[in-house]
């Protein structure tokens, strides 16, 4: 549903879906034993590691495939292709964490008696004895991620937080932790560091206070990014805003120790340097806040979870208690069907899984029941357009919003065998 005002244009942008979706095979692999697959986070690459024995010299042959989900109409090169490939007398555990932009991962063979960590390339061919062995046996202990930005990896223990820049193979420390002092931190993709940490000069015992710091990844350059971070601690200010139905429930706001529409202690925050803003997570609800203007607005009086970004940089999608939600924080003066603020998906409930945007920023995809849907971004205009996806190992839309790519294995033919499978749905 459109609304159309008088003496006043109205925007439309239909997306329209093919009656009859076509299925294409693009990839198929049989003979393999299939180990394991790794998804990057935007779904941009897929991939896959087989293995099969080879008698003759008694070792076990390794395959890593990558297939990317969108290439360019000019790209000749093979898709899949294998990344790399080793020999292995034993069968042992192998594990990718993979960069953000999934071009990058760290490898990890595990057996019984050592573990091996290589920087994986997969922009070029490799082997085990090509890549790049990375000596981090001192981090066994922590727990392993990646930057934004895809040039360090973050090690975080319960005593301190270390950067560690593949390039140079150095480390920076960039928290040493307390007891009595709580540290949030976060990465940007401009490559920044970011930390929150308590204001215990403003704190008081109706008010938390915090500090938003930005470094560089080394932990240079510190710089005070926002410093009027207060929430009230009095969780019954926020009832009022959860039975606020009225245009200024979204309005924005100037915070300050008094301000009754910020409450809660901080538990997440993401930096968008390209949507120019700050999302905070706090225990009861959460929030916008816009960098150029220095004011927030609420997302949501719930305790809530930041779902996506929408390609456009102008939302994001979260999940409350209410479930899945639109919230705008910019917008074209212009286009009165647009308002800032939360509106809710319709129809998504607690058993719809895999939310993503389509890339015009105007539509979502999910899954809900075993099937893949597309709808507006209220939740108008449902289309089922994909069943038995509990079939398939992995399923994305491609960014031109043209074709579902989807991974998936046939039966077991023999030990670990089996048949792999990539087709495309041409859905637009």
């Amino acid at each position: 549903m459109v609304e159309v005002k008088e003496q006043k244009s109205t925007p439309v942008f239909p997306w329209l879906i093919k009656e009859d979706i076509k299925k294409e095979e693009l990839f198929s692999l049989q003979g393999k034993r299939y180990i394991n697959s790794w998804i990057s986070e935007y779904d941009t690459h897929i991939y896959f590691l087989v293995n099969e024995y080879i008698p003759e010299s008694l070792v076990y042959r390794y395959s890593l495939y990558r297939f990317d989900t969108n290439t360019a109409f000019w790209n000749i090169g093979s898709n899949p292709r294998i990344v790399l490939t080793f020999d292995l007398l034993t069968q042992p555990s192998v594990e990718i964490l993979l960069s953000p932009n999934g071009l990058l991962g760290i490898l990890t063979i595990v057996d019984t008696q050592y573990t091996n960590y290589y920087l994986l390339d997969s922009t070029k061919s490799s082997t085990l004895e090509t890549l790049l062995e990375l000596d981090l046996s001192i981090f066994s202990s922590y727990q392993m991620s990646w930057s934004k930005n895809n040039q360090y990896l973050m090690f975080e223990s319960n005593e301190d937080l270390i950067s560690f820049d593949i390039t140079k193979q150095t480390r920076y420390l960039l928290l040493k932790k307390f007891p009595d002092k709580k540290f949030l931190w976060n990465t940007d993709e401009q490559g920044f560091f970011y930390k929150i940490e308590e204001n215990f000069e403003n704190t008081t015992d109706t008010v938390y206070a915090y500090t938003l710091i930005q470094e560089q990844m080394d932990g240079s350059s510190p710089k005070t990014l926002v410093s009027d971070l207060f929430f009230q601690k009095n969780q019954d200010y926020i009832l009022r805003y959860i039975q606020d139905t009225g245009s200024g429930k979204y309005a924005p706001f100037t915070n300050s120790t008094v301000s009754t529409k910020s409450v809660g202690e901080i538990k997440d925050f993401v930096v968008n340097q390209d949507a120019k803003g700050i999302y905070i997570g706090t225990n009861i609800s959460s929030y916008w806040y816009n960098i150029g203007t220095g004011k927030y607005h609420l997302i949501s009086p719930y305790l809530s979870k930041l779902i996506q970004f929408s390609p456009d940089d102008s939302k994001l999608i979260f999940k409350d208690s209410q479930g899945y939600s639109v919230f705008t924080f910019l917008k074209d003066e212009s286009d009165h069907t647009v308002e800032i603020g939360a509106k809710q998906i319709k129809g998504l409930g607690i058993d719809t899984v895999d939310v993503n945007w389509l890339y015009n920023s105007l539509n979502v995809w999910y899954i809900k029941e075993k099937s893949m849907y597309i709808a507006d971004i209220n939740g108008d205009n449902e289309s089922k357009i994909l069943d038995y996806t509990d079939r398939n190992l992995s399923q994305t839309i491609t960014l031109s919003d043209q074709k579902v790519v989807t991974l998936s294995l046939g039966e077991e033919v023999e030990t670990g065998v089996r048949d792999i499978t990539i087709n495309s749905f041409t859905i637009h």
